[in-house]
């Protein structure tokens, strides 16, 4: 009873504190992040309970219900996800979200490299990332294209060792990539040492990998088996139905703070970044940000930033994003043509 409570109360929290800055809804073409669609049409009416989403997204029900930070995105796998959390002023907290799922990836692509398919052939574009409560690193799920037979194939011959770990079948390098870890018949020809890819896989279903960092002290499969044991919060149930309600909705992201920010000398107490399709090959990105000082002085702050880093061309496009304060928060917005995007590949980006 008393982590159902907490849970629930957690839940409460983060949506309170979303509803206060304009969460409730997927953003659209020309009003951004708006209120609920199924707002009661009477004053005195009570609430109405959460409709159930009209889709249910494969990867969604893997989220942990004690989650108060995630992202689930399906954008192209050729942008860089973290240059686009840079250029929408996304705090390192939640960049972290997306800087590891594009280091997963990159990391299963090099392991994979002269021993097996590339993984963008047998990884699905969409992903999942969520912070547990505690946790340092977040969990990841992603689906599969493939067969499971084939998929295990493929991560046997990339040098991951099977183990069955509380009735479930994972993937994980050799400490160190030692030889002596286990007897000789046993291993790889080719093992993966895990400084290489600290990373766990764990099936989840035929069709969908979980992955944990091996850097996460205590790290475990709680948070994964929690989203397959309890009923879905609050968050998921946001989260599913605004992908099912805008088929043009590519990434939506909400993180609770407080979070430092590199871009204004405030810390930030929640954001939330929405990205649409635009124009067929476009994007429409829009960011809400609480900042725990003055929104007006987070908007100065926001458009004098010039990342050294960065191209001239990039540098242009952060010149882009109109800022505006709404108190208590700050609305960025930016659309990118398909040209824009180019300048954000992942091998391209700063």
């Amino acid at each position: 009873m008393a982590a159902g409570t907490g849970r629930a109360r957690r839940a409460a929290w983060v949506w309170a504190l979303c509803g206060a800055i304009g969460c409730e809804a997927a953003p659209a073409p020309a009003q951004g992040l708006g209120a609920p669609a199924d707002v009661a049409a009477s004053p005195g009416a009570p609430p109405a309970e959460p409709a159930a989403p009209a889709e249910v997204h494969a990867l969604l029900p893997w989220l942990d219900p004690d989650a108060g930070s995630a992202v689930y995105s399906r954008i192209d796998v050729e942008v860089d996800l973290e240059a686009l959390g840079r250029l929408f002023a996304v705090p390192p907290r939640a960049g972290h979200l997306l800087r590891d799922i594009q280091a997963f990836r990159a990391g299963l692509a090099a392991l994979m490299d002269g021993v097996g398919p590339a993984p963008a052939t047998w990884l699905r574009d969409e992903a999942l990332a969520y912070l547990p409560p505690i946790a340092h690193s977040p969990y990841l799920v992603f689906g599969l294209r493939r067969t499971r037979a084939e998929v295990e194939g493929y991560l046997r011959a990339a040098g991951l060792r099977a183990e069955v770990i509380e009735g479930m079948t994972t993937y994980s390098p050799l400490p160190g990539g030692d030889a002596q870890a286990g007897p000789a018949d046993a291993l790889p020809v080719h093992h993966a040492p895990a400084t290489a890819f600290p990373w766990r896989v764990v099936f989840l279903e035929d069709d969908v990998i979980g992955c944990l960092s091996l850097r996460e002290i205590g790290g475990g499969l709680g948070p994964l088996t929690a989203a397959r044991d309890l009923p879905a919060s609050e968050l998921e149930v946001q989260l599913s139905r605004g992908f099912a309600e805008d088929p043009e909705m590519l990434l939506d992201m909400v993180v609770s703070g407080p979070m430092l920010s590199l871009d204004i000398s405030d810390d930030v107490g929640a954001i939330r970044l929405g990205v649409r399709r635009w124009d067929r090959t476009g994007v429409d990105g829009e960011l809400i940000l609480q900042p725990l000082g003055e929104p007006d002085a987070a908007v100065k702050q926001l458009e004098a930033r010039r990342p050294a880093l960065e191209t001239d061309a990039v540098r242009e496009l952060y010149e882009r994003i109109a800022f505006t304060p709404e108190p208590p928060v700050v609305r960025g917005r930016l659309q990118l043509a398909a040209a824009d995007l180019r300048l954000l590949k992942a091998s391209e980006a700063g």
